[in-house]
């Protein structure tokens, strides 16, 4: 049983279960609140495409077999296989459905031929009863059991107080099943069952290819839309070993020596590989502790940021974030996408402030099924009360079936599920597609400036009092290596032909700088003031037309000893993309750099005001919340690192990536660098996203007015209702899925 758990600590253990009952949105809110049935259940989150629910529960309270029992005795026992769970899983999972799905077609054909003689008119009263009593007959398994998923959602909900849009469907149901009856038994009529059972067969054709739909664009989303990540890897495992083996745990040789390092995509880390993790970045696969003191925060798993200490021979956990010294890891499982696409989404990470921005669905869809009933109520009792009793039925009964929202619910996430799929392909990733929505909404963008508008380059200009010796030189690299920061990995690279030492009581201040203490003295990079506290001034005490780009100070055993400068190459592109962006929205440029780089950037940013520089990271962060307090909708792109308050608090955070595994779960995108200057058309495709869906909306609402223009009289038959209604659903499922793929990034 251990093998399901994904983490397990003192007080918190998280485990994925794979449920196919999963099915309404009624099944998502009691998974959801399975605290309130079990307190140790600390949160459940359901994903209802893949039916699966992510648990997180105090094992010192709850036994993962109690969790079992526990779903099982509320009706969701989950399948439970160590191989390959949710293949398997989704095998079996759409047969129930199918059966459900050809019962109401058998039906339904065979209604319909019943039901011929009283098309064409041709009367026989004897027959004509008997066919009524054979349609009713063959409508009665279609009602309860085709369409028993209404049933069970409908009565979920009500037993939690809430009505659902199953609600206005259901009664639509029973209110034509009930009316048929009574014809065919006390009137001999031929009832509504021809329209009844149509009307249910179109439904769950619909819920079908929705279905299928929601599986291919989840397919692209788990297997194709990798995160763009990496990881430094030392050497490769001989691999092959057998899965359930006691070596698995024990630590192997690697075959490559352990100075080489590559940068490998974690898509292709394999278990035995022996990795090197710096300090903040992301554990991207359960490994040992081979080498160096663990200070693990797995905040980004259980949002407990307490660093946990771990000494080598220890099992550390994906999703745990390395403070301080970098160390060394052999994986013992393969990395998980999938997890780290859960670990994004995990509820401790969402915004705090979620009303900024409304999406459209919440402005329209709130009072629709309220709307529809009291519709019909009023056309059913205007019809009983003054006009016409006998019509009162169909008028009520069409007016359900005709603004059924099912039309309605289909166009958001078909538009969005391929507006995710589209962007990832072009190497935007985001973290859901409520994103593409908020980044429509934008109108201010504010940028940093190191590691997002400049390259990756490692042309390095030294400027000491003397220059360093070897052992000097090797202090700096023993300490830069242990940093994901982009200026401490052009220092590795630069310096790279020098021996590393050994270092103890490694510390990295955000914008400020690093330090160790480095074969027993103490070194110190970062800013000027950070390394040099006699100085009271700013660090730009260099003229400016020296250098203009990024500089490290350096300071060994208390010694001020001179800087690393990084001359500014800024990305291809970069002033065609701020030219395109400035015609749309306000721009702005965050720094922690100094301002020697101001001159040669006026031209892409002219106004005053649009340029700060020596920026910590609490002033990019009050800077944020400076515009959002003018009313202004904004978006930060950063490199994630130093940007995270600034990225969290932003409307929508773009972390921009080159070859880090740095992973923030402060953004709400993931940006590779290389697709940075296509940012103004990807921005104008959520736009399009977005009027796409508002089109789609106003195309249903054309179709509803037409149907109620007859179900207000009294007029439309429910057969006639019940092939508007698909037609209405393919047709808001074409206008977003094509109208999305047909316009280009």
């Amino acid at each position: 049983m251990a093998q399901l758990l994904e983490f397990s600590g003192e007080s918190v253990a998280k485990v994925t279960f794979y449920i196919p009952t999963i099915h309404c949105s009624s099944c998502l809110w009691l998974l959801e609140h399975l605290y309130r049935i079990n307190p140790n259940i600390q949160q459940a989150r359901v994903d209802f495409l893949k039916k699966q629910v992510h648990l997180t529960y105090n094992p010192t309270e709850l036994t993962l077999r109690q969790v079992v029992e526990l779903l099982s005795s509320i009706g969701y026992e989950p399948l439970i296989s160590l191989n390959d769970v949710v293949q398997a899983g989704q095998k079996t999972s759409n047969r129930p459905f199918l059966y459900r799905l050809g019962v109401a077609g058998f039906c339904a054909g065979n209604i319909m031929l019943f039901s011929f003689p009283e098309y064409l008119g041709l009367t026989d009263p004897s027959f004509k009863h008997l066919f009524g009593i054979l349609n009713l007959l063959l409508a009665i398994p279609v009602v309860f059991y085709s369409a028993s998923g209404y049933f069970e959602s409908v009565w979920t909900a009500l037993r939690k107080g809430t009505i659902n849009i199953d609600f206005p469907i259901l009664l639509g149901i029973l209110v034509a099943f009930f009316r048929g009856t009574y014809e065919v038994l006390a009137l001999d009529g031929a009832g509504y069952f021809d329209s009844l059972t149509g009307l249910i067969f179109f439904l769950l054709c619909g819920k079908w290819f929705q279905q299928r739909t929601h599986e291919f664009l989840s397919f692209e989303r788990d297997y194709k839309s990798y995160f763009p990540l990496a990881v430094t890897v030392l050497g490769r495992g001989a691999g092959g070993r057998e899965q359930g083996r006691p070596s698995d745990f024990i630590p192997a040789p690697c075959p490559l020596p352990l100075d080489t390092e590559q940068v490998i995509p974690v898509a292709q880390l394999r278990k035995g590989d022996r990795i090197r993790v710096r300090n903040h970045e992301l554990i991207p696969a359960d490994g040992l502790l081979y080498r160096g003191h663990g200070m693990i925060d797995y905040s980004f798993v259980t949002g407990e940021s307490e660093p946990e200490a771990k000494e080598p021979g220890a099992l550390l956990y994906a999703g745990g974030k390395q403070v301080g010294e970098a160390i060394e890891l052999e994986v013992v499982r393969e990395v998980s996408q999938s997890y780290l696409t859960q670990l994004w989404n995990n509820d401790a990470f969402q915004k705090e402030d979620n009303s900024r921005i409304r999406t459209f669905a919440d402005a329209v869809g709130t009072y629709f099924t309220v709307t529809v009933m009291s519709v019909a109520a009023l056309v059913g009792l205007y019809w009983y009360a003054y006009h016409d009793p006998a019509r009162a039925i169909n008028a009520f009964t069409a007016v359900l079936i005709i603004a059924c929202p099912c039309a309605l619910s289909l166009s958001y996430p078909f538009a969005l599920g391929n507006g995710l799929r589209l962007l990832g392909k072009r190497h935007l990733y985001l973290k859901n597609a409520d994103v593409i929505e908020k980044m429509a909404a934008c109108d201010t963008i504010v940028f940093d400036k190191t590691g997002t508008l400049t390259t990756p380059q490692h042309t390095v200009v030294e400027q000491f009092d003397r220059p360093l010796r070897s052992i000097e030189r090797a202090m700096v690299v023993s300490l830069v290596r242990q940093s994901a920061h982009p200026l401490s990995r052009k220092l590795t690279t630069y310096l790279s032909g020098n021996v590393p030492l050994s270092i103890d009581y490694f510390t990295e201040v955000p914008g400020h700088g690093i330090q160790a203490l480095v074969d027993g003295l103490i070194v110190k990079l970062g800013t000027r003031s950070f390394v040099d506290p006699t100085v009271a001034v700013c660090e730009d005490t260099v003229k400016k037309h020296e250098l203009a780009g990024a500089r490290v100070y350096l300071s060994i055993d208390r010694q001020y000893r001179g800087y690393f400068g990084f001359p500014n190459e800024y990305r291809s592109g970069l002033e065609d993309m701020l030219t395109s962006l400035r015609t749309t929205h306000q721009l702005y440029l965050l720094s922690g750099d100094n301002d020697h780089a101001q001159t040669e950037l006026t031209h892409l940013f002219p106004k005053t005001g649009q340029m700060h520089f020596n920026c910590r990271p609490e002033e990019k962060l009050a800077f944020i919340k400076h515009l959002q307090a003018n009313d202004r909708r904004v978006m930060m792109v950063g490199d994630g690192l130093n940007d995270a308050g600034a990225l969290k608090q932003a409307d929508v955070g773009i972390a921009v990536t080159d070859d880090t595994v740095q992973f923030t779960p402060a953004s709400d995108a993931i940006l590779e660098a290389g697709a940075l200057m296509q940012l103004p058309q990807m921005l104008n495709y959520t736009r399009f996203g977005m009027r796409l869906i508002r089109f789609s909306f106003i195309v249903s609402l054309v179709y509803n007015f037409i149907g109620l223009s007859y179900a207000l009289t009294g007029n439309l038959s429910p057969v006639v209702a019940a092939i508007l209604m698909p037609i209405s659903s393919a047709t808001m499922l074409a206008i977003s899925t094509l109208g999305m793929r047909w316009r280009k990034i």
